[in-house]
């Protein structure tokens, strides 16, 4: 693009919206001219799943050699993160609704990344004038609660499954979630999360001989803490001694107090803990991670986990069977079953040797399917088809 088709459409943003921040327009004159540069759209920056995956994108691209921007319609801890890396970014409600502005804003940069369904006004509003990727996390959730929320038309832009509809493709990071979102788009994709190596953190010392488990996560219904401490209260007195058991989330919410209230004799609350030396200390005490949510697309934690080496006990709605195998790296649960988690229990407690094997199989499977690299092989593939497809649609 020439010097002076960069500044026309710099011009046309100006025309076209009062509502975007005029210091993004000025971060994006600061943008190189002859580079590659990529706009990624995101709902929020919080510490949670999605924004993570975000932020890892993020640094692959810039590694990669592209000019970065991130948008977003709300903020949140990880802005800061970004930052750090030198990536600007701007927050603003106005990227959700403001149509024009934003399809010039697009049309600046090379491609789009939005991130999470709840993105799809954005997604409708520049599809048809930017190459894009569209990256979604969620997965029965959508169903059940989204589909209630943004099912109406909302300015600009139709209900979320009509414009899901109108999509050509769009990747989502399990299997469990495809077969959700295959019912909306014909062509579904899927991408599994990367995460960084964690080799040096293998060694589980047992605390004073006892058995740890711990849930470390969201402390709401969809994340099933209450399955987690149902389970621990079944259990005779005596395995209870012989075990530990730890939860680590934000303990904000009517939810988390009332149980805190119920549990707090036999489980070890530790709030949220962003301190990383913490988090780690708390995975290298773990012998097996407790993830039993009620809908969970692919979290994290199972990653980070297997990484250390340390396997899990999902239920049958989390989307991490790529990397935990029932008896092989971890174990498989019905959803919601707190009898079935109170069995893994007795059965770890009594027997914590058949935890050997798992260790290094899950292991070999995050060497297999989640490492870092892995990831950004697979990601920088997915950029470079869609840079170099026919359609130039950078042009209308």
């Amino acid at each position: 693009m020439s010097v002076k088709g960069f500044l026309k459409k710099i011009y046309r943003i100006l025309q076209e919206s009062e509502y975007i921040p005029k210091k993004f327009i000025r971060e994006i004159l600061h943008l190189s001219v002859d580079s590659k540069k990529v706009l990624l759209i995101s709902h929020e920056l919080t510490f949670s799943g999605a924004p993570i995956v975000l932020l890892n994108i993020a640094n692959i691209l810039r590694e990669n050699g592209f000019e970065v921007v991130v948008i977003s319609y709300a903020g949140g801890g990880l802005e800061r993160r970004f930052k750090e890396l030198g990536i600007p970014v701007f927050i603003s409600s106005a990227f959700k609704w403001d149509k024009q502005g934003l399809v010039e804003i697009a049309k600046t940069f090379d491609f789009v990344i939005a991130n999470t369904v709840v993105t799809y006004e954005s997604v409708w509003y520049i599809k048809d004038y930017v190459k894009y990727i569209w990256l979604v996390h969620e997965s029965m959730n959508f169903e059940t609660d989204l589909l209630k929320w943004f099912n109406v038309p909302y300015r600009n832009c139709p209900s979320i499954s009509e414009v899901l509809r109108g999509i050509d493709e769009i990747y989502t990071v399990s299997e469990y979630s495809k077969k959700v979102f295959d019912k909306y788009v014909d062509n579904v994709k899927v991408i599994h999360n990367g995460i960084p190596d964690f080799e040096e953190k293998l060694e589980h010392n047992r605390r004073d001989g006892k058995v740890v488990f711990s849930f470390i996560g969201a402390v709401n219904e969809r994340k099933a803490p209450d399955i987690f401490v149902e389970a621990v209260e079944l259990l005779p007195e005596s395995y209870r001694k012989r075990a530990v058991f730890n939860l680590v989330g934000e303990l904000k919410s009517d939810f988390a107090k009332n149980l805190r209230k119920k549990s707090h004799k036999y489980v070890n609350w530790f709030g949220c803990i962003k301190d990383k030396s913490e988090i780690n200390r708390i995975y290298d005490d773990t012998d097996l991670l407790v993830v039993v949510s009620r809908d969970d697309t692919a979290p994290l934690v199972v990653a980070e986990a297997a990484s250390r080496g340390v396997p899990s006990v999902i239920s049958r709605n989390v989307g991490s069977t790529y990397l935990i195998e029932d008896g092989v790296s971890g174990f498989i649960i019905p959803t919601g079953d707190v009898e079935a988690l109170k069995d893994i229990f007795i059965k770890v407690i009594d027997s914590p040797e058949i935890l050997d094997e798992m260790r290094d199989n899950v292991r070999k499977k995050y060497l297999e399917t989640s490492t870092l690299e892995i990831f950004e092989k697979n990601f920088m593939h997915i950029v470079s088809e869609k840079l170099n497809s026919a359609e130039d649609v950078n042009e209308k």
